[in-house]
C-alpha cells in the first residue's frame, strides 16, 4: 500500500517536525510506504538537544520505505531516497513563454552595448532577515557599493524599487497577481517578475537566497530571472552553492568571475570574497564579458526551459 503525506504549511520548527515524524512512523507501523513532500527547505528543529536541518530529518529514515520530495539539493550527505522538485524551475519557463505580461517584460530588455550606466550590479535584498542584514552591512563597507544598484526595504515596501513596468507589492514580494494559464494553475508572484527598468541600468545580478545553510542549497526565482534574461550572476548563498548549481546541469561564469568564494566555508569570509569578485568584474568591459559568456548564458537558458525539474537525485549523482 502507498501513503502520501504532504507537509504543506511547515513552519520549520521542532513541533511541526515532531508531528511529521509521528505521522510517518504511524504509516510505517501500518505497513505503508510513505512519500513526504517537504515544501519548506529551511527546516531547523531540535532533537535530543541538538539543532538539525531537513537533511538530518531525511537521514533518520534511511533504509526504510520512506522517500522525500524537496526543492533543495543536499550538500551534506543524504542517505534517504529523494526527488528534487523545484516549483519555480518547473513552472518558471512557462511563466515567460506563455504569459503575455512576462513575455512583454523580456521584450523591453536592451542589449548590453546600448546601456549607458555606471552601475554594474543589481542586488535586491527585499524583506529583512538576519542574513540580509549581514550582507547589507558588509556591502555598505565595500567599494563595490558605488557600482551597485542596491535596495533593501526591510519591513517597509515603500523603500523598495518597482518601475511602472511591474506590479508593486503592498506588503511582501510573494503576493500573487493571478494564475498562470497552465495545468498547475500556478500563481504569479510579484517577486517572479523581471523588472526591465533595473536590468536596463545594470549589467549583472547578485542575489541572496532566502534560506542559507551549509547542509543544503536551494534555488528559486532569484536564479530563474537572470537565467531567463541571460545575465551573469553571483549568489550569496550556502557553501558550495555554485558547485551544487552545476550539478543540476547548469554552467557558471568562472571564465570572467573569480568563483573561488564558493569554496570558503565561513559565510562572512565567503561573502566578502564574493563582493571582491563583483568589484573585479567592474574593471572589464561588459560587452567583452558577454561575448565570452555567450555560449554559457545560452546553455543555461535552454537547460532551464527544457528540463523537467522533477528529477530523481542520488548522493552520487551530484558529487
Amino acid at each position: 500500500m502507498f501513503m502520501e503525506i504532504v507537509l504543506s504549511d511547515n513552519q520549520g520548527d521542532t513541533e511541526s517536525m515532531n508531528v511529521l515524524r509521528g505521522n510517518i512512523q504511524t504509516e510505517l507501523n501500518h505497513g505503508n510506504s510513505v512519500l513526504v513532500k517537504l515544501l519548506q527547505p529551511g527546516v531547523m528543529y531540535e532533537k535530543d538537544g541538538i539543532w538539525s536541518t531537513v537533511v538530518d530529518f531525511m537521514n533518520e529514515w534511511a533504509g526504510k520505505p520512506v522517500s522525500f520530495q524537496s526543492n533543495l539539493v543536499p550538500i551534506k550527505k543524504c542517505e534517504a531516497e529523494f526527488t528534487y522538485t523545484n516549483d519555480m524551475f518547473f513552472t518558471g519557463p512557462k511563466l515567460y513563454q506563455q504569459n503575455k505580461m512576462c513575455a512583454d517584460l523580456l521584450s523591453k530588455l536592451i542589449p548590453v552595448s546600448e546601456k549607458r550606466t555606471n552601475k554594474y550590479w543589481d542586488l535586491l535584498l527585499g524583506e529583512a532577515n538576519d542574513n540580509k542584514d549581514l550582507l547589507h552591512h558588509t556591502i555598505k563597507n565595500h567599494p563595490v557599493l558605488n557600482k551597485t544598484f542596491l535596495t533593501y526595504f526591510g519591513k517597509d515596501t515603500t523603500k523598495g524599487y518597482w518601475s511602472e513596468d511591474v506590479v508593486r507589492p503592498k506588503k511582501h514580494t510573494a503576493e500573487t497577481l493571478g494564475p498562470l494559464a497552465n495545468r498547475f494553475n500556478t500563481q504569479i508572484r510579484c517577486s517572479d517578475l523581471i523588472d526591465p527598468a533595473i536590468y536596463n541600468q545594470t549589467h549583472y545580478t547578485a542575489m541572496i537566497e532566502t534560506t542559507i545553510h551549509n547542509d543544503f542549497a536551494m534555488f528559486s526565482e532569484k536564479e530563474a530571472k537572470p537565467i531567463v534574461a541571460q545575465r551573469p550572476f553571483i549568489i550569496f548563498g550556502a557553501w558550495r552553492q555554485l558547485e551544487t548549481f552545476r550539478s543540476l546541469g547548469f554552467k557558471t561564469f568562472f571564465e570572467v568571475i573569480d568563483e573561488s568564494y564558493d569554496l570558503i566555508e565561513d559565510k562572512t569570509q565567503r561573502w566578502r570574497k564574493a563582493l571582491d569578485s563583483m568589484m573585479a568584474l567592474t574593471e572589464h568591459d561588459p560587452v567583452d564579458v558577454y561575448a565570452k559568456l555567450k555560449d554559457v548564458l545560452a546553455h543555461n537558458k535552454n537547460h532551464f526551459e527544457n528540463t523537467d525539474w522533477k528529477r530523481c537525485l542520488t548522493w552520487d549523482s551530484y558529487q
